[in-house]
């Protein structure tokens, strides 16, 4: 009986749980860019030719970019490329009026053949619009590839 009575407990527990969390795109699905992988030499500003530092869209993506507040915010990715072994920081500035609505901000990486593969990123603990990520380019020798850099802001539903 007391066996019964514990599961019968630990049941109820389990259905009655309402931490669940749920998450919606914030901004445009198609808020994305480059890195260059196994080039040469690092590339930083004019090299990169303007994929290191793009907007973020609301998820209005149909939205011609001079209507008023179809920008949240910005990404800059410094270096836009280099040798495998090159560490790239991915930073996101949300604009001022929309720090409060997204929850949570993700990178995803599509690098082709190797796959596609996401990592949250670490917000800042002083200002809740920054979220940053280190990431370390990986290639084999003589491999050259652009990885495709997707920007996934979520709010909670």
């Amino acid at each position: 009986m007391k066996l019964w009575h514990s599961a019968l407990s630990l049941l109820l527990t389990a259905c009655g749980s309402e931490d669940w969390t749920g998450y919606g795109l914030f901004n445009c699905e198609d808020d994305a860019t480059l890195i260059y992988v196994g080039i040469d030499e690092v590339w930083t500003g004019e090299a990169c030719e303007g994929v290191d530092s793009i907007p973020l869209r609301s998820s209005s993506c149909e939205l011609p970019d001079d209507v008023n507040g179809n920008e949240v915010g910005q990404v800059d990715i410094s270096p836009c490329g280099g040798p495998a072994g090159t560490e790239h920081q991915i930073v996101v500035r949300l604009n001022p009026i929309y720090k409060e609505e997204v929850d949570r901000a993700s990178v995803e990486i599509d690098s082709g053949d190797r796959g596609v593969v996401t990592y949250d990123m670490e917000p800042d603990s002083a200002d809740e619009g920054l979220y940053k990520l280190t990431l370390v380019s990986v290639g084999s020798d003589g491999e050259v590839r652009n990885d495709v850099i997707s920007i996934k802001l979520w709010e909670e539903i």
